[in-house]
């Protein structure tokens, strides 16, 4: 991996710029995860969060106990629903662990896409529909700043009832 990708000396910040490359680094930042998981972005990106390798991480992340958590805050999940997305029936089992939130109108403006991992790893497109950004697997300062931003989005999100499995 450490081929495909150029890490800038200073604080080890990895740039990268294709879907693998992406898919790549948020395999890796998930299997890191202890406590906590937050992503931001359009929808659950299917790049990063629909292969088995990541919903197995995940699973085992969620079921590993009652403290883990896994955030997401998107704006719609309409593409997950239509196109079968895998992380939407491991949200319907583990409805303790995993939230699916849909952004507030005063947030839909936002076009980028993190992933967050615990308050050390971070995973940043500035354009959600790029995969070209930057990761780090340390960098708590960044964590923070991208943290207060998923807090705000948090915060003014409502829980996503297109996701909620229906128990008739």
């Amino acid at each position: 991996m450490t081929d495909m990708l150029t890490t800038n000396e200073t604080n080890d910040t990895i740039q990268f710029s294709s879907r693998e490359q992406a898919a790549t680094l948020a395999l890796q930042l998930v299997k890191l995860a202890r406590r906590e998981i937050c992503f931001f972005g359009n929808n659950i990106d299917a790049v990063l969060f629909d292969n088995q390798a990541i919903i197995d991480c995940l699973s085992e992340f969620a079921r590993r106990n009652h403290r883990t958590s896994i955030k997401f805050a998107i704006h719609s999940s309409t593409a997950n629903i239509q196109n079968s997305h895998s992380i939407i029936p491991l949200a319907q089992r583990l409805t303790s662990s995993i939230h699916i939130h849909t952004s507030s109108e005063q947030h839909q403006d936002l076009n980028q896409m993190f992933l967050l991992i615990d308050d050390v790893a971070y995973l940043h497109c500035q354009l959600s529909d790029s995969y070209k950004g930057r990761a780090n697997l340390d960098d708590r300062y960044e964590v923070r700043s991208l943290k207060q931003t998923f807090n705000e989005i948090w915060n003014h999100s409502v829980i996503d009832s297109n996701t909620r499995q229906l128990n008739l």
